[in-house]
């Protein structure tokens, strides 16, 4: 990532992708079933979408 590279999505969406399970096992931490970034980035959507509404969280 550059200097004046901005992502366009938020944290937490690509934290969600990143460690989205794979063969039951987080694939970056190595836990099985869900692991606590994940957690962590689960709530923060859930909190974003609260503020802002379904339709702007998901682009729909």
């Amino acid at each position: 990532m550059t200097a004046g590279h901005v992502p366009t999505e938020p944290w937490w969406q690509r934290e969600l992708a990143a460690h989205r399970q794979r063969e039951g096992r987080c694939p970056i931490c190595g836990t099985p079933k869900r692991c606590w970034p994940w957690a962590n980035a689960n709530s923060a959507r859930i909190v974003a979408q609260m503020m802002t509404g379904p339709a702007s969280v998901h682009r729909g």
